[in-house]
Protein backbone atom coordinates (compact mmCIF):
# COMPACT_ATOMS: atom_id res chain seq x y z
CA UNK A 1 0.00 0.00 0.00
CA UNK A 2 1.14 3.53 -0.81
CA UNK A 3 0.51 6.38 1.63
CA UNK A 4 0.76 9.95 0.42
CA UNK A 5 0.75 12.91 2.80
CA UNK A 6 -0.37 16.10 1.03
CA UNK A 7 0.79 19.15 3.00
CA UNK A 8 -0.12 22.77 2.41
CA UNK A 9 2.72 25.30 2.63
CA UNK A 10 3.34 27.39 5.74
CA UNK A 11 1.99 30.92 6.11
CA UNK A 12 3.00 33.05 3.13
CA UNK A 13 3.17 36.80 2.61
CA UNK A 14 -0.13 36.62 0.69
CA UNK A 15 -1.78 34.65 3.51
CA UNK A 16 -0.74 37.41 5.89
CA UNK A 17 -2.37 40.06 3.69
CA UNK A 18 0.83 41.53 2.26
CA UNK A 19 1.11 42.84 -1.30
CA UNK A 20 2.87 40.41 -3.64
CA UNK A 21 4.46 40.73 -7.07
CA UNK A 22 4.08 37.28 -8.60
CA UNK A 23 2.38 34.12 -7.35
CA UNK A 24 5.44 31.98 -7.99
CA UNK A 25 7.83 34.10 -5.90
CA UNK A 26 5.76 34.67 -2.75
CA UNK A 27 7.88 34.04 0.38
CA UNK A 28 7.02 32.82 3.87
CA UNK A 29 6.42 35.13 6.81
CA UNK A 30 8.35 34.80 10.07
CA UNK A 31 5.42 32.77 11.40
CA UNK A 32 5.50 30.65 8.27
CA UNK A 33 9.15 29.81 8.84
CA UNK A 34 8.35 28.78 12.41
CA UNK A 35 5.48 26.63 11.16
CA UNK A 36 7.76 24.91 8.64
CA UNK A 37 10.25 24.04 11.38
CA UNK A 38 7.48 22.80 13.70
CA UNK A 39 6.02 20.70 10.91
CA UNK A 40 9.33 18.95 10.26
CA UNK A 41 9.65 18.15 13.96
CA UNK A 42 6.29 16.34 13.96
CA UNK A 43 7.26 14.03 11.07
CA UNK A 44 9.13 11.17 12.72
CA UNK A 45 9.08 8.46 10.06
CA UNK A 46 11.56 8.93 7.25
CA UNK A 47 9.70 9.34 3.92
CA UNK A 48 10.75 7.44 0.82
CA UNK A 49 10.22 10.48 -1.40
CA UNK A 50 9.52 14.19 -0.98
CA UNK A 51 7.67 16.01 -3.75
CA UNK A 52 7.38 19.79 -4.08
CA UNK A 53 5.77 22.26 -6.42
CA UNK A 54 8.01 24.79 -8.16
CA UNK A 55 6.72 27.81 -6.20
CA UNK A 56 9.05 29.50 -3.71
CA UNK A 57 6.77 29.23 -0.67
CA UNK A 58 6.67 25.47 -1.17
CA UNK A 59 10.45 25.25 -1.49
CA UNK A 60 10.89 27.25 1.73
CA UNK A 61 8.32 25.15 3.60
CA UNK A 62 10.06 21.92 2.62
CA UNK A 63 13.59 22.99 3.63
CA UNK A 64 13.40 21.93 7.32
CA UNK A 65 12.11 18.46 6.41
CA UNK A 66 14.62 18.00 3.60
CA UNK A 67 17.37 19.03 6.03
CA UNK A 68 16.06 16.51 8.56
CA UNK A 69 16.19 13.71 5.98
CA UNK A 70 19.02 14.83 3.65
CA UNK A 71 19.33 11.53 1.82
CA UNK A 72 15.69 11.34 0.75
CA UNK A 73 15.07 11.98 -2.92
CA UNK A 74 13.25 15.22 -3.81
CA UNK A 75 11.19 15.54 -7.01
CA UNK A 76 9.28 18.44 -8.55
CA UNK A 77 5.78 17.93 -9.95
CA UNK A 78 3.46 20.57 -11.46
CA UNK A 79 1.39 20.79 -8.29
CA UNK A 80 1.70 24.57 -8.07
CA UNK A 81 -1.25 26.72 -7.09
CA UNK A 82 -4.19 27.48 -9.35
CA UNK A 83 -3.34 30.94 -10.71
CA UNK A 84 -6.65 31.95 -12.22
CA UNK A 85 -5.95 35.70 -12.09
CA UNK A 86 -3.21 37.15 -14.27
CA UNK A 87 -0.04 37.78 -12.25
CA UNK A 88 0.76 40.78 -14.43
CA UNK A 89 -2.59 42.40 -13.70
CA UNK A 90 -2.42 41.54 -10.00
CA UNK A 91 1.17 42.63 -9.38
CA UNK A 92 1.69 44.56 -6.11
CA UNK A 93 -1.86 43.93 -4.87
CA UNK A 94 -3.08 42.30 -1.67
CA UNK A 95 -5.62 39.54 -1.23
CA UNK A 96 -8.09 42.15 0.00
CA UNK A 97 -7.58 44.30 -3.10
CA UNK A 98 -8.25 41.30 -5.34
CA UNK A 99 -11.48 40.26 -3.63
CA UNK A 100 -13.83 41.67 -6.27
CA UNK A 101 -11.78 40.14 -9.11
CA UNK A 102 -11.91 36.78 -7.35
CA UNK A 103 -15.70 36.92 -6.93
CA UNK A 104 -16.16 37.99 -10.55
CA UNK A 105 -14.00 35.11 -11.79
CA UNK A 106 -15.87 32.41 -9.90
CA UNK A 107 -19.33 33.85 -10.55
CA UNK A 108 -18.60 33.99 -14.28
CA UNK A 109 -18.26 30.19 -13.98
CA UNK A 110 -16.66 29.44 -17.33
CA UNK A 111 -14.23 26.56 -16.85
CA UNK A 112 -12.39 27.38 -20.09
CA UNK A 113 -12.02 31.11 -19.40
CA UNK A 114 -8.45 32.45 -19.06
CA UNK A 115 -8.18 35.77 -17.27
CA UNK A 116 -5.02 36.97 -19.05
CA UNK A 117 -1.30 36.32 -19.45
CA UNK A 118 0.09 34.06 -16.75
CA UNK A 119 -3.27 32.59 -15.77
CA UNK A 120 -4.77 29.20 -16.55
CA UNK A 121 -8.34 28.03 -16.95
CA UNK A 122 -10.10 25.84 -14.40
CA UNK A 123 -10.16 23.06 -16.99
CA UNK A 124 -6.39 23.29 -17.44
CA UNK A 125 -5.91 23.29 -13.68
CA UNK A 126 -7.96 20.12 -13.12
CA UNK A 127 -6.20 18.32 -15.98
CA UNK A 128 -2.82 19.29 -14.49
CA UNK A 129 -3.75 17.93 -11.06
CA UNK A 130 -5.22 14.74 -12.52
CA UNK A 131 -1.96 14.19 -14.41
CA UNK A 132 0.01 14.54 -11.17
CA UNK A 133 -2.27 12.06 -9.40
CA UNK A 134 -1.75 9.62 -12.25
CA UNK A 135 2.01 10.02 -11.87
CA UNK A 136 1.77 9.44 -8.11
CA UNK A 137 0.02 6.11 -8.67
CA UNK A 138 2.94 4.87 -10.77
CA UNK A 139 5.83 6.03 -8.55
CA UNK A 140 7.54 3.08 -6.86
CA UNK A 141 7.63 4.48 -3.34
CA UNK A 142 5.39 3.67 -0.38
CA UNK A 143 5.66 6.67 1.95
CA UNK A 144 5.49 9.92 0.00
CA UNK A 145 5.24 13.49 1.27
CA UNK A 146 3.88 16.10 -1.12
CA UNK A 147 4.17 19.84 -0.40
CA UNK A 148 1.50 21.75 -2.28
CA UNK A 149 -1.20 24.47 -2.10
CA UNK A 150 -4.71 25.14 -0.87
CA UNK A 151 -6.68 24.97 -4.12
CA UNK A 152 -4.61 21.98 -5.18
CA UNK A 153 -5.60 20.13 -2.00
CA UNK A 154 -9.27 20.93 -2.65
CA UNK A 155 -8.97 19.72 -6.24
CA UNK A 156 -7.27 16.50 -5.14
CA UNK A 157 -10.01 15.78 -2.64
CA UNK A 158 -12.72 16.53 -5.18
CA UNK A 159 -11.11 14.13 -7.66
CA UNK A 160 -10.41 11.38 -5.13
CA UNK A 161 -13.95 11.62 -3.74
CA UNK A 162 -15.15 10.49 -7.16
CA UNK A 163 -17.73 13.18 -7.81
CA UNK A 164 -19.33 12.92 -11.25
CA UNK A 165 -20.19 16.10 -13.15
CA UNK A 166 -22.17 16.73 -16.32
CA UNK A 167 -19.73 19.43 -17.44
CA UNK A 168 -16.53 21.25 -16.49
CA UNK A 169 -18.63 24.31 -15.61
CA UNK A 170 -20.63 22.22 -13.14
CA UNK A 171 -17.41 20.94 -11.61
CA UNK A 172 -16.12 24.50 -11.28
CA UNK A 173 -19.37 25.60 -9.61
CA UNK A 174 -19.16 22.68 -7.17
CA UNK A 175 -15.49 23.41 -6.44
CA UNK A 176 -16.13 27.08 -5.59
CA UNK A 177 -19.30 26.63 -3.56
CA UNK A 178 -17.82 23.82 -1.47
CA UNK A 179 -14.52 25.49 -0.57
CA UNK A 180 -15.72 26.17 2.95
CA UNK A 181 -16.40 22.47 3.54
CA UNK A 182 -12.69 21.67 3.30
CA UNK A 183 -10.63 24.11 5.38
CA UNK A 184 -6.97 24.03 4.41
CA UNK A 185 -4.97 25.95 7.04
CA UNK A 186 -1.28 26.39 6.49
CA UNK A 187 0.76 23.18 7.01
CA UNK A 188 -2.32 21.01 7.40
CA UNK A 189 -1.76 17.39 6.36
CA UNK A 190 -4.22 15.40 4.25
CA UNK A 191 -3.44 11.73 3.78
CA UNK A 192 -4.58 9.24 1.18
CA UNK A 193 -3.77 5.59 0.59
CA UNK A 194 -3.45 4.01 -2.84
CA UNK A 195 -3.79 0.25 -3.14
CA UNK A 196 -5.20 -2.14 -5.74
CA UNK A 197 -5.78 0.77 -8.13
CA UNK A 198 -8.05 2.54 -5.65
CA UNK A 199 -7.65 5.69 -3.55
CA UNK A 200 -8.79 5.86 0.04
CA UNK A 201 -9.12 9.28 1.65
CA UNK A 202 -7.94 9.68 5.26
CA UNK A 203 -9.20 12.49 7.48
CA UNK A 204 -7.15 15.73 7.53
CA UNK A 205 -4.67 16.19 10.38
CA UNK A 206 -4.48 19.67 11.91
CA UNK A 207 -1.56 19.93 14.36
CA UNK A 208 -1.80 22.43 17.24
CA UNK A 209 1.21 24.38 16.02
CA UNK A 210 -0.77 25.61 13.02
CA UNK A 211 -2.15 28.35 15.21
CA UNK A 212 1.04 29.61 16.83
Amino acid sequence: MKTISFIRHAQSQANAGQATIDDATIKLTDLGRQQAIALAETIIQKPDLIICSKYLRIQLTSIPLISKFPHVRVNILPLHEFTYLSSAKCASTTTHQRENWVVDYWEYNDADYIHDTGAESFTQFIKRIQLCLDILTTIEYHNIIVFTHGHVLRAIWQILAGHQFLSADEQMHHFYHNMGLLPVPNTCIFKANFSNNEWQIIEPQLPDFLFL
